[in-house]
């Protein structure tokens, strides 16, 4: 586990699990990263794009991450939390 990651490495790593067909959802994406990152980062990088998902005003639940057959949808979910949280950095 690295103890020095961020929610958002947490999320681009899940994206490029996503993008290069290695896990069929956001949910399992992000769990895969055990050794990556703690749990806890795990957890926020969930909370982060359930968020944005309830800030598009859509229903956010776990399993709407956990849902594999639409990874164009999953991929614009994981893109919009990167860019909301990295457009509050600056």
């Amino acid at each position: 586990m690295n103890s020095g990651s961020t929610v958002l490495t947490v999320l681009r790593q899940a994206r490029d699990l996503l993008v290069s067909a290695k896990t069929p959802s956001i949910i399992s994406a992000i769990s895969s990263l055990k050794e990556q990152s703690s749990g806890r980062m795990r957890d926020l990088a969930y909370l982060a794009v359930m968020e944005t998902i309830m800030l598009g005003g859509a229903e956010a639940t776990i399993s709407v991450l956990a849902q594999p057959e639409d990874q164009a949808n999953a991929l614009r979910m994981i893109d919009a939390t990167i860019k909301r949280m990295t457009s509050t950095l600056h």
